[in-house]
């Protein structure tokens, strides 16, 4: 699999490119090829982050987050664009959706788990009461102004998918989802017919603390190798703001805001979060 880097915006000004860890938090995107048996090219785009939670000192038990992903979309002035190249188009399976699929709809059709379908740390679902592996709770949002991933290119202006400001995937280093290793999973593209899959998101994220947007870009062509990572990114702005904990369930799994999406596209930064003991098991 080769990756390139490309530019990447940085407010009005030259592109930005962050390839050391110079500071704690976001470090950018990292391209992950999916070798598979049914002639797909597939990627997994991961947001890396480097700052797990630590304990917070007054409230033992509790955590206290300084990395989040919290949104993948696009602006007039940042564009929300990902594209198949060489004629081709996304690939969609016949019985997949907008998000990752069912547990059951892989034990069925093995290609689904290839799929095209947005998401911010969920592989697969599981249905209730379902199968596993996977997850059996995916708080993602698809926003006002989404639309589907296909065709042989995807542009949006108005709208992506964001999660809860306390969502339990939103953690880069929650095992209980996708990666849980200081990556989180932020898409997954894939295409029967074309020949490279190139993309720009505008991120929301929580970094070291602070809230703020980033710019990042990627180049996928299919081939032999190892991964590489995508260290691109530009910061367009950010701010520091109060934190507020996880809510979780009474079982320790994280349960919905009742806010409206709005709230949810522009929640507060997580201060503490619930035991992580309680989190799930680690997903592949």
């Amino acid at each position: 699999m080769k990756s390139k880097t490309l530019s990447v915006l940085a407010g009005v000004g030259a592109p930005l490119i962050l390839t050391a860890h110079a500071s704690a938090g976001f470090l950018g995107i990292k391209v992950v090829g999916k070798p598979n048996e049914f002639g797909l090219i597939v990627c997994n785009i991961y947001a890396m982050f480097d700052r797990p939670p630590t304990p917070d000192p007054d409230n033992p038990g509790e955590f206290i987050f300084h990395d989040l992903m919290q949104a993948v979309s696009g602006t007039v002035n940042a564009p929300l664009l990902i594209q198949v190249e060489g004629g081709g188009t996304f690939y969609n399976h016949f019985l997949g959706g907008d998000q990752a699929p069912l547990t059951t709809l892989v034990g069925a059709f093995p290609i689904a788990a290839f799929d095209t379908f947005a998401t911010i740390g969920v592989k697969l679902r599981i249905a209730p009461g379902g199968p596993g592996p996977g997850q059996t709770e995916d708080l993602l949002t698809l926003t006002p102004g989404f639309a589907p991933i296909e065709g042989t290119q995807y542009s949006n202006t108005t709208g992506g998918w964001a999660l809860i400001p306390d969502a339990g995937q939103a953690d880069p280093f929650n095992p209980g989802f996708v990666g849980g290793d200081g990556r989180v999973l932020i898409g997954q593209f894939s295409t029967a017919d074309g020949t490279a899959i190139r993309g720009t998101m505008l991120l929301r994220i929580q970094s070291n603390d602070i809230i703020t947007f980033a710019v990042v870009s990627f180049y996928h062509v299919p081939g032999p190798g190892a991964l590489w990572l995508l260290g691109a990114a530009g910061l367009l702005g950010s701010r520091r703001r109060r934190c507020k904990p996880l809510r979780t369930g009474a079982t320790g799994s994280p349960i919905a805001h009742t806010r409206s999406l709005p709230a949810a596209w522009h929640g507060r930064a997580t201060r503490r979060s619930r035991d992580r003991a309680s989190r799930g098991p680690s997903i592949a």
